[in-house]
């Protein structure tokens, strides 16, 4: 059954109205009939396989629906397998693998960071004490200063409250401040063991050395330590000679050394001393645990050495993408030199300020951050635990970086009492092989990709793409302007056209084929047609009697 739709008819002057608008078209109906005529255009002309088939008019709908089908299932399937490949160029674009040209590398010797674990020299703090108290000094005041060389932050939160409650030690007022407790770094210099009355006989790569030429002072997350080979140590201490003022130059070892090694000796015997071995550009600090703590039982600390670099390659990549961040990429208040370490020790940095307006004495100074007194360490320990939350700190591995491994602990011979002075630490062998991080995944492997998968199933290339944007963009709004007249009257044609009408039957077309559209079974009127005239029935009288 097939209904036939009939335009509503309106006479009078409201119909010619109404005539008179449809001819007048405006500007958004002239683009969108200029769209229309694109969009045919664009199907006939395409490259894109089975569109054409889709708007021609002469052939059967199902046929029509056979290429429709078709070309959905291509471009679905294109869309699954680009975005597969978008995220594995987002997520793993990288690949590691060992780089066996080992000859020509110039092998750089770690930093040694050594922290006694009392690093006080008990003359200097009895003569210190009496400088700033006199002759009846507060009776906790030795203790704070030991406290104060081995500041960390668990220290903060455990015994801060303590010293603070003693107006002795902070001061009655702010007026009336000990040197101590208005700065601390300094205090901490003036009580600490120097490098002469600490080491002796050092030996690097086999030739003797003067210790304190190369053992500097440096504050770490752990207290007062010395540090050999690294680039964070002290630029400038109280006891320093002329030799020490010189710039920094970072020890390499050579294949054809007599030894790689650095090695120190100490005769306190009442003490321990933790060992950290790490890069020189790094800083021995939270997120590294000592090595090795040296009690004299160990005369040698074997380790081996694994490196990991990046091509420059990478830098194509975003940080998020490679996970990792090149050593000039990123601009650090704490360092010149991108690393992992010095990231975060900025980040607690920036926690501590935001906190407490001041960050601990342990690290270096720099403008924008205020060394703490010892009343703004009560702060600090109020919020250590937020200050050293790892979770808040968002840093990325260098690109270029090396991890030490200790692989072998020599422990000294029993006939010489089981102890002994010196402790060397070492390669355990010559470094054969490093890592190399490079890209697997650019770019341009991707454009190709998308490329290649679009071409496969759709026919799909750049130019097509320039193409669909040139139909619906530059070249609809022109056709707009230039052949209105020819729009118009294609628009006047296809609105004069009768609409097709519309089967209602629930007959399968396969079953019983259609009514011809000759054929007008049933007539629809328009709701607001007039009916037709009332005329009475025969022998109907108008007038009662």
């Amino acid at each position: 059954m097939k209904v036939y739709p009939e335009n509503k008819v309106k006479h009078g002057r409201k119909s010619n109205r109404k005539i008179e608008r449809n001819e007048e078209v405006n500007g958004i109906s002239l683009f969108a009939a200029s769209l229309r005529h694109q969009t045919t255009e664009f199907f006939n002309n395409s490259t894109l396989h089975g569109v054409r088939y889709i708007a021609e008019k002469d052939r059967p709908f199902c046929e029509k629906f056979m290429w429709f089908s078709f070309t959905a299932i291509g471009a679905v399937t294109t869309c699954i397998i680009i975005v597969s490949l978008w995220e594995k160029f987002q997520t793993n674009p990288t690949i590691t693998g060992l780089d066996t040209d080992f000859h020509n590398w110039d092998v750089p010797f770690p930093a040694v960071t050594i922290c006694d674990a009392s690093p006080v020299d008990d003359e200097l703090l009895q003569e210190y004490i009496e400088s700033v108290w006199g002759s009846d000094p507060p009776e906790r005041a030795a203790e704070m200063l030991q406290w104060l060389a081995t500041l960390s932050y668990s220290s903060i939160a455990e015994h801060a409250a303590e010293y603070l409650a003693e107006p002795g030690l902070v001061g009655e007022n702010e007026n009336n401040v000990p040197e101590p407790a208005r700065d601390s770094k300094e205090a901490v210099f003036k009580v600490v063991r120097h490098c002469e009355t600490l080491f002796y006989d050092c030996v690097w790569k086999g030739d003797s050395e003067e210790c304190c030429d190369l053992l500097i002072p440096v504050f770490t997350e752990m207290g007062f330590c010395y540090a050999f080979n690294s680039r964070h140590a002290e630029k400038i201490w109280p006891w320093q000679s002329q030799a020490q003022q010189e710039q920094f130059i970072e020890a390499f070892i050579h294949e054809t050394d007599a030894k790689w090694s650095f090695m120190f000796n100490s005769d306190r015997k009442n003490t321990t001393f933790d060992i950290y071995i790490h890069s020189t550009e790094e800083m021995a600090g939270l997120e590294q645990s000592a090595q090795h703590s040296w009690d004299y039982r160990v005369e040698k600390v074997s380790f081996s050495v694994k490196h990991t670099y990046t091509t420059d390659d990478a830098r194509q990549l975003s940080i998020r993408q490679r996970r990792c961040v090149f050593a000039d990429e990123l601009h650090l208040d704490t360092s010149n030199i991108y690393t992992y370490s010095a990231c975060m020790r900025q980040c607690r940095m920036r926690r501590s300020r935001s906190f407490c307006k001041c960050v601990p004495h342990f690290y270096p100074t720099i403008k924008g951050y205020k060394q703490c007194t010892l009343r703004e360490l009560e702060c600090i320990a109020k919020h250590a635990s937020a200050i050293t939350d790892v979770t808040k700190c968002s840093c990325e591995l260098g690109c270029s970086h090396t991890v030490y491994e200790v692989e072998k602990l020599s422990e000294t011979d029993a006939t010489r009492g089981g102890e002994s002075n010196s402790l060397e630490t070492e390669f355990v062998s010559w470094p054969m092989v490093r890592y190399k991080r490079e890209v697997l995944f650019g770019w341009v492997d991707l454009l190709v990709s998308f490329g290649g998968i679009a071409g496969l199933f759709l026919g799909f290339s750049l130019l097509s793409g320039v193409e669909l944007l040139y139909y619906f963009t530059l070249r609809a709004c022109c056709a707009a302007v230039r052949d209105a007249d020819q729009l118009r009257r294609e628009r006047a044609e296809r609105l004069a056209q009768p609409k097709p009408p519309h089967n209602l039957s629930l007959i399968p077309w396969w079953k019983e084929p259609p009514i011809p559209g000759s054929v007008r079974p049933i007539l629809v009127r328009a709701k607001d047609s007039m009916p037709p005239q009332y005329s009475p029935p025969p022998g109907y009288t108008t007038y009662l009697p």
